[in-house]
């Protein structure tokens, strides 16, 4: 790497074009060194040679052997940063489908030690061994499997195998890892693997970029919790839940010893310390918040109890977590009471010591999970989502905050590597960098603008760049900081920019060295950074200028936009002269902006490729300009252009008032999008326009036709009332500005993460932020001084997601969208070997689309693919303001649609939840092989509505009661007509009782309430629509509604559009939508709540089974009987009727709640329940019978979905409760 850097950066003498190279010496003068001794002597008139022959060979060989070392040290350092890369190893190969892609909370990070040596030849004739300190492998702990991965030097993280239910039902909680002694220490090792009640150990040997497992012991179940684990000379000690010791042989699979402790209390942690049995010591963390240090080995027989040799108290909480560091003889506790200490302890093996507290450290917000100590840092992670580095003095180092929901279980660090890998109740995985105290070159400083020299108190602060700062003074002075120079400099000062000042820079890396002014009486200056003297100065409007904003278009064309009284807006063009030294100002148009209080723009941007400006002004509204004149007559809008301004030279002045341009409106508006405290900005990327407002959310939209259409509504982070702008990274990702309270903050929606903190005071005052990839800056006006916060590398910082993270809360909906087939060219890379291929895998190109929605408030869309068993989160809308219950799919199908069909999946979705809200979105999943996925997902928002809505208009709403504020959706269900232009219905369940239609138009963009029922008369839990088809009739459309009481109720929705007629009856008052008739059929099904309902067609009837939480299911056929046309009377149309064939119940189908039920086929059915069961039953004649179960790890199950592969793979099985979970099932 090194070497590398040196070569491809030139010499200064060969870069300098003063500089050229000495003449070259004539052949003959060369080859005289070469001489030998009894050479003749040579002439006086020649240059002798500085050395003789000897001298000079034992030179050589020295610089020959320093060489060497320089190689020697370049290729240690190169392979011990784990370069796998260049490794020219085997190829990957496509890797195996696992049976179960699981997403639960991490349990347990592990590293394993790995090296390999390899021979060179630095000197001729000479063979050195260089052992390569490549990074260790990770093993994740995840429900009962085990993934192996490793971390390359970029920080990428591949996955070598997942070991499958390696502990069978039991939770992984930890790894312990022995080197083995009979082989290679650095590519075999025993793993003992444990969690809950079980312990197994596995041998395993690594290299090559290959993953094997040499052998695997029994599943040994113990009667008791395991706590620690620790090898012992080849045999295991095992740290148990009730203050006891197990020695175990893990050969022959027995126990040797069992010693309990005389304090038979339930633990909460463990720690086992020593490497024999003789002097292990066990530090176990008692209920009662004391901590219990005894000696086992203490024990004269077997199974007598040993006493505690010392108890430690200072915790008012239980104690979760401990770690000891034998170097320094010091001991970590992490306790619910929020705190971790540091206590002095010595040697742990030698009885009778002293122990003391030497620390205690607040930092956390909830309770203290994990603790690590290493020998400069102590690691802390917890449940409120923050790991926290410190000294071992208890000062906070750094603070690593991105993972959501209910916390870290999972950390693990590399020291020498300065790595922290962190996992989270989110499934997500990340690594982060030590770098000790604080980030380098971060920080705020004054930069000391008081002096007597510079009268005047600041106005105004702009950034050109990251190291220029410049400021106005109420005196009208200009003034530059250089960081490089450190000093102030005054560029000019203007009386008339006295009382009023606005100062903005121009954009760009180093704000391409100009800046603007603006005053009270219409003047506009535009100033040169490094020749202030030829500033232009000009009079645009006979007022006050409200706003100034420049806007970029690469490094063509720049413009600067000013807005005057009565919302005008003045276009001028800055060009510079030929010799660089002067700028040349026109005034190419004016703009006129809507009507509003406040009328005035805030930011402008440039549309790619240049053709249109977009501006945001204080109303809210995003308004859209062409950016020429000639545009203008093109498409028709405005008056006529009237008679521009000459251009201003250098130091020219215009004061002849106004000029006579004519006044532009926008071609396109969104009026009051981000609501009555305006725009931030205007950021255009990607064919995308991205704005941000004082709202709390950033819109992402497009620009069709020359209209401008919102595509979706994001929300910043808690707190951030004031977005402030946005700024794209190199990883493809963006970063949000804004304020929180008194705080500015960087805060990446990627990794959820605040990247920067700057205590400024809030938004009100004057401030500037500007960022490159080398540094970031932000500077801002306090306590009359200006005050820079700068940070080296950018926004970014420097850690690594190494997988994405799904949902912080529980999930409570999964549904299937749909399958993509990628080509060969898209291949999922592995390390699995082909032999691998489980029966009936159609290989990577086979990916299931899923979408997840979760009480976080946001809805997820994943990508499963069959044969790599993971899964990859493509996107995540947060729309939502509360929890998201439901989530229906409807219009399936390929872009481009079936006139032009192109690779990948489009679907409309409609998510619901709290607070009676509910939207309708757009999914397009095309092929990206840039992405890990080699998928790309596209949302579009269409619609959104809450109940809610009309009290938010009511005038008195505060002298008003609410009725049920607290309605939440719990179930949806879409009605697809089969009249062509007329859009679905989307069927609601509702906590206040109610099953509610709304009406779906213009292809999801209005979302209307059309009726609803209240017949239930108590908590709807699950709606479900079918369609009943027979020759020679109408196709009827029905709807299926199950209670808190167990009933079911049938509606027929076949005839609610039609004109006329009588499935809907008149509201009671005007305004409320239309009451749902009566059903027809009501079945009383079970004894209490209805958690799960599907339906089946089939040529007997219809195929209906629910499951309740009283652990029943229930499966009855349903025949639907329509009068023919010559039966009807009068002409008028006869309902169906609904009559039930057959019925059957199971009533201890499961122990819990049944919250998954789906039909496979009519002999086939499927069932999930909270006991964590999944069960499949066969269907037939009579009532349904048990085929198999399989026990599954994702606990408090609330939705399952379920369909089929293919004939060969069989079906696949996706549940959601706190994690997700998806099994492969074979008949």
């Amino acid at each position: 790497m090194a070497a590398a850097a040196a070569a491809a950066g030139p010499r200064r003498e060969d870069s300098s074009p003063q500089w050229t190279p000495p003449p070259r010496e004539p052949v003959g003068a060369a080859a005289g060194l070469g001489d030998c001794e009894d050479a003749p002597v040579r002439p006086l008139g020649k240059p002798r040679g500085i050395c003789s022959r000897a001298y000079f060979l034992v030179l050589m060989v020295f610089v020959h052997l320093y060489l060497g070392n320089v190689l020697a040290l370049l290729l240690f350092v190169h392979y011990s940063n784990g370069d796998e890369s260049s490794d020219p190893g085997p190829q990957r190969r496509t890797q195996s489908p696992g049976p179960a892609p699981t997403l639960a909370p991490l349990t347990r990070l592990e590293g394993i030690k790995v090296g390999h040596e390899r021979k060179v030849q630095l000197v001729a004739d000479r063979d050195h061994f260089i052992r390569t300190l490549s990074l260790k492998p990770l093993l994740f702990g995840e429900g009962p499997d085990v993934l192996v991965y490793t971390l390359d030097f970029g920080g990428h993280l591949r996955m070598m195998k997942r070991v499958q239910n390696l502990l069978g039902h039991y939770l992984i909680h930890g790894f312990r890892v022995r080197p083995e002694p009979n082989g290679d220490l650095d590519s075999e090792a025993m793993v003992a693997v444990f969690g809950s009640k079980g312990l197994r150990i596995v041998k395993i040997s690594w290299g090559q970029g290959r993953f094997r497992e040499l052998w695997r012991s029994g599943l040994w179940n113990l009667s008791d919790w395991i706590w620690d684990a620790r090898w012992l000379e080849g045999n295991m000690a095992l740290a148990l839940g009730h203050n006891s010791v197990v020695l175990y042989d893990p050969v022959v699979g027995c126990i040797l010893q069992d010693v309990p402790c005389t304090d038979r209390c339930t633990l909460s942690s463990a720690c086992l310390i020593g490497d024999t049995w003789k002097e292990l010591t066990i530090v176990a963390g008692a209920v009662s918040n004391q901590l219990l240090v005894w000696y086992p080995a203490a024990a004269l027989i077997d199974n007598k109890p040993v006493a505690p040799d010392r108890r430690v108290s200072g915790h008012v909480g239980v104690i979760f977590s401990m770690s000891y560091l034998e170097s320094k003889g010091l001991l970590a506790t992490a306790s619910e009471d929020r705190s971790v200490r540091i206590w002095k302890v010595g040697d742990l093996r030698v009885p009778g010591g002293r122990v003391q507290n030497i620390g205690h450290c607040f930092g956390h917000s909830a309770r203290v999970w994990q603790v690590k100590l290493l020998e400069n840092y102590l690691i802390s992670a917890g449940e409120d989502c923050v790991c926290l580095v410190w000294s071992h003095e208890g000062e906070i180092l750094q603070a690593f905050r991105g993972h959501q929901g209910r916390g870290i279980r999972a950390i693990a660090a590399h020291e020498r590597q300065a790595w922290v890998i962190t996992g989270g109740d989110d499934s997500g995985i990340r690594l982060w960098h030590l770098v000790g105290r604080g980030h380098p070159g971060s920080g705020v400083s004054a930069l000391c603008f008081k002096s007597r020299s510079r009268p005047g108190a600041l106005k105004a602060v702009t950034l050109a760049g990251s190291w220029r700062v410049l400021a106005v003074t109420d005196t009208g002075a200009l003034y530059l900081y250089d960081l490089e120079v450190k000093c102030w400099e005054q560029l000019l000062e203007d009386k008339r920019f006295q009382s009023y000042c606005l100062l903005e820079a121009a954009p760009g890396p180093e704000g391409f060295g100009l800046c603007a002014m603006a005053n009270g009486e219409g003047r506009v200056k535009v100033v040169p950074i490094n020749t202030p003297t030829a500033a232009v100065d000009l009079t645009l409007f006979q007022g006050k200028v409200h706003s100034l904003s420049w806007a970029l278009r690469g490094y063509e064309e720049l413009l600067l936009l000013a807005s005057g009284p009565g919302g005008v807006v003045a276009c001028l063009e800055i060009s510079a002269a030929p010799s660089g030294k002067a700028i040349f100002v026109k005034e190419r148009c004016r703009y006129l902006l809507p009507p509003s209080k406040q009328r005035w723009h805030t930011c402008s941007a440039f549309l790619p490729p240049g053709d249109f400006l977009v501006c945001g002004d204080r109303r809210g509204s995003v308004l859209l300009f062409p950016s020429r004149p000639d545009l203008l007559k093109d498409l028709g809008v405005g008056g006529k252009a009237g008679v521009g301004a000459g251009a201003l030279g250098a130091g020219g002045n215009n004061e002849g008032g106004e000029n006579a341009l004519a006044e532009w409106g926008p071609v396109s508006s969104l009026p009051s999008l981000h609501g009555k405290q305006g725009v931030t900005s205007v950021t255009c990327h990607g064919g995308y326009v991205y704005t941000t407002g004082r709202d709390g959310a950033y819109y992402q939209l497009f620009v069709r036709g020359g209209q401008l259409q919102p595509v979706l509504r994001q929300k910043s982070c808690r707190g951030m009332n004031w977005v402030a702008g946005l700024r794209m990274v190199t990883d493809g990702s963006m970063v949000i500005l804004g304020f929180h309270a008194n705080e500015f903050v960087v805060w990446s929606p990627r990794s959820h993460e605040k990247l920067h903190i700057i205590n400024c005071g809030g938004g009100h005052r004057s401030w500037a932020f500007s960022d490159t990839e080398s540094a970031m800056a932000f500077a801002y006006l306090k306590d009359g001084d200006v005050m820079l916060y700068r940070a080296l590398g950018g926004c970014t910082r420097p850690h690594v997601i190494l997988r994405e993270s799904l949902h912080g809360r529980e999930i409570t909906c999964v549904k299937r969208v749909g399958t993509i087939t990628l080509g060969p060219e898209f291949g999922v890379p592995s390390f699995i070997q082909p032999d691998y291929l489980e029966p009936g895998s159609e290989g990577p190109g086979l990916i299931d689309i899923v979408i997840t929605c979760s009480e976080d408030t946001t809805v997820c869309v994943l990508a499963l693919p069959t044969a790599t068993g993971s899964a990859h989160a493509l996107t995540a809308v947060c729309n939502h303001i509360s929890s998201v219950r439901a989530v229906a799919v409807w219009g399936t199908g390929t872009p481009g649609g079936p006139q032009d069909p192109q690779p990948g999946l489009t679907a409309h979705v409609v998510s619901a939840g709290g607070r009676a809200e509910m939207h309708c979105f757009t999914l397009m999943v095309t092929p990206d092989p840039s992405t890990p996925s080699h998928l790309a997902c596209h949302v579009m928002h269409l619609s959104s509505h809450r109940l809610d809505e009309y009290w938010d208009r009511q005038r008195n709403r505060h002298r008003m009661i609410k009725v049920d504020p607290e309605t939440r959706y719990m179930s949806l269900a879409v009605c697809e007509f089969d009249r062509p232009g007329l859009g679905p219905l989307v069927a609601a369940a509702c906590s206040d009782g109610a099953v509610r239609l709304f009406l779906l138009q213009d292809s999801g963009q209005r979302l209307q309430l059309l009726a609803e029922t209240f017949h239930h008369k108590r908590c709807v839990l699950k709606v479900h629509s079918f369609t009943h088809e027979a020759p020679n009739q109408r196709r009827r459309l029905f709807l299926c509604s199950a209670a808190t009481d167990g009933s079911l109720a049938f509606w027929d929705l076949t005839t609610v559009l039609d004109h006329g007629s009588t499935a809907l009856e008149p509201p009671v008052e005007p305004g409320l939508p239309y009451r749902l008739g009566t059903p027809c059929l009501t079945l009383q099904a079970h004894s209490c709540g209805v958690n799960s309902l599907h339906t089946l067609p089939t040529p007997a009837g219809h195929l209906v089974a629910s499951g309740s939480e009283d652990g029943s299911l229930h499966v009855f056929v349903l025949a639907v009987e329509v009068p023919e046309l010559e039966e009807a009377v009068g002409g008028a149309e006869q309902l169906p009727q609904l009559q039930v064939l057959e019925e059957y119940s199971v009533p201890c189908a499961h122990a819990a709640h049944v919250t998954g039920l789906k039909i496979l086929s009519p002999s086939l059915m499927v069932s999930a329940s909270i006991d964590q069961r999944l069960t499949f039953w066969r269907l037939g004649h009579g009532e349904p019978t048990f085929m198999n179960s399989t026990v599954y790890h994702v606990p408090d199950v609330a939705d399952m979905d379920c369909w089929p592969v293919s004939p060969e793979f069989g079906h696949r099985c996706a549940l959601g409760g706190q994690g997700l979970e998806v099994y492969n099932w074979y008949d």
